[in-house]
C-alpha cells in the first residue's frame, strides 16, 4: 500500500455526539476526516492507503480501541494511532504502545492535545 499519499483522520467511537465534535474540531483546523461508528465499521470501510491517523475510542461494543489497532497491525499496515478513554488503565496503555499507539489520551480530551498528536501524524 502506498502510504505516502495517506491524508484522511479517522475517527472510530461508538458515541455519535463525540464523533461529530472531533470531526468538527478536526476539520475547522483543516483535516480531511472520515468516521466510523465501530472497529468493524472501520475495518469493513476504511480505505487503509488514505488513513494518515487512527483516533480511537478505547471502550466500544464488540472491538475495543486496542483490538482495532491490533487488527490493523494484523493487516501489515501501521498507522499512527491516538487511543481515547474515558477509564485510565496503565495496561491497556502498555498494550497499546506495544502494538505501536503513539499515545493515549483521556477523556476528557484536550483538543490541544488531540490537534497536536494529528498535526504531527499527517506531518
Amino acid at each position: 500500500m502506498d502510504r505516502d499519499s495517506a491524508s484522511i483522520v479517522a475517527v472510530v467511537d461508538d458515541d455519535d455526539e463525540v464523533r461529530d465534535v472531533l470531526q468538527v474540531l478536526l476539520e475547522s483546523a483543516g483535516h480531511s476526516v472520515e468516521t466510523f461508528r465501530s472497529g468493524q465499521d472501520f475495518l469493513t470501510n476504511a480505505r487503509l492507503e488514505t488513513i494518515a491517523c487512527l483516533v480511537v475510542d478505547q471502550r466500544m461494543p464488540e472491538m475495543s480501541g486496542v483490538g482495532l489497532i491490533s487488527a490493523v497491525a494484523q493487516r501489515g499496515v501501521t498507522i499512527p494511532s491516538l487511543l481515547i478513554t474515558g477509564a485510565p488503565d496503565p495496561e491497556i496503555a502498555r498494550a497499546a504502545a506495544t502494538l505501536g499507539a503513539m499515545t493515549v489520551l483521556e477523556k476528557p480530551l484536550s483538543s490541544q492535545e488531540l490537534l497536536r498528536f494529528v498535526e504531527f501524524s499527517v506531518g
